[in-house]
Parts: structure tokens; C-alpha cells; sequence
């Protein structure tokens, strides 16, 4: 028998996952509550005992989102003997993950603004950062980057990595795949001493 805490959980996921369907399909605006409610065959009361507004659904989304898209990333980079091309290979998994329209749309596009740019860049950056911190650490202990500042570093890592996502989104500049990764690579591979 599952206990109460099994089953808070349980109802938060269905809550999330109900809402993410239809957040990528109809959009934000589009979405209403009574539409979470019935594919997540659960009542408003459910949805006001985990969330408080349809913002702070949504923010749990964005937060699932981009969660699962660093996991798959961190999952196809894999163990490398240089921990430097994990770190490229994750993050040129992680660019393949957003053009998905299932992560693109909740990540790139409504993201910044149901939440707020700084509010959806901080939300990522929580998973994110760390991650790439830690790559960039094991890079420098076995000798093959040397940077100023790790974290600033990550930082810049992870706005290049969002500012061509949404280049791939927008399609602005029009560049093809191939390019933005070698692209991503080129930069990536600078840090080198």
C-alpha cells in the first residue's frame, strides 16, 4: 500500500505531466485548468493542494522540462577518457534534445515568457550549472582547459548552448545543425590552454 507521501507525489507528477501535454500542444494562453484536470482525471481541489496558481504549474513544467532534457544530455555524453568531450558531447546532446518541439516549446519559447527570462534562466541554471561546473572542473584537473573563472565559464557555456537553441528555433541566422555544433564545438574546444 502506497504511502501518503507516495501518493502526493503520484498526484503532483499526473498534475505535471497532464499539463505539459497541453502546454506543448496549445500553449500557455490556450491551456485551461478544467483540460489538466480531466486528462489528469483529477479534481481542482488535487491541483490547489500542489500548486497555487496555473503560472506555478507551469513553472513545475519548465522545471521537469528541463530536467529531463539535461539528464538525456549528461546520458549521451557518457564516460570519455577526456573529460572535456563529455562536456562537448553533452552539450551538443542537450542542443539536439531542445529542437524537439516536446522540450523547445516549453524551454525556449514560453518559458521565458510565462516566467520571466531571469526567472526561467535561474530555474535552469539550478540543474545545469552544476553540472556543467563539475565537466568543467574535471576538464582543468586533467589538464586540458584552463579558464580564469569556472563558473563564469559555465555561465557563458550555458548562454551560448541557449542562444543557439533559440537560433535553431527562430531560425535566425539561418545556420544548418552541422554548423551550430561545430560551432559549439570550436568554442568549447578555445578553453584549452
Amino acid at each position: 500500500m502506497a504511502t501518503q507521501q507516495e501518493r502526493r507525489e503520484l498526484t503532483r507528477a499526473k498534475l505535471v505531466d497532464a499539463a505539459r501535454v497541453h502546454f506543448v500542444r496549445d500553449g500557455y494562453d490556450n491551456t485551461h485548468t478544467n483540460d489538466i484536470l480531466a486528462r489528469a482525471g483529477l479534481s481542482r481541489g488535487a491541483l490547489y493542494h500542489h500548486f497555487g496558481s496555473k503560472q506555478e504549474l507551469f513553472e513545475a513544467v519548465f522545471v521537469a522540462a528541463s530536467d529531463d532534457a539535461i539528464t538525456r544530455a549528461v546520458r549521451r555524453g557518457g564516460r570519455r577518457s577526456s573529460p572535456l568531450e563529455e562536456l562537448t558531447l553533452a552539450c551538443l546532446a542537450w542542443l539536439k534534445t531542445v529542437r524537439h518541439p516536446q522540450f523547445a516549446s516549453i524551454l525556449l519559447d514560453q518559458g521565458p515568457q510565462v516566467l520571466g527570462w531571469k526567472r526561467a534562466r535561474d530555474l535552469e541554471a539550478r540543474s545545469s550549472l552544476g553540472i556543467m561546473l563539475r565537466g568543467l572542473e574535471r576538464a582543468m584537473d586533467a589538464g586540458e582547459v584552463q579558464v580564469p573563472s569556472l563558473e563564469l565559464s559555465a555561465r557563458l557555456i550555458n548562454a551560448m548552448l541557449a542562444e543557439t537553441a533559440l537560433a535553431a528555433l527562430h531560425r535566425e541566422p539561418a545556420t544548418s545543425v552541422a554548423k551550430q555544433e561545430a560551432t559549439v564545438r570550436q568554442f568549447i574546444e578555445a578553453l584549452r590552454p
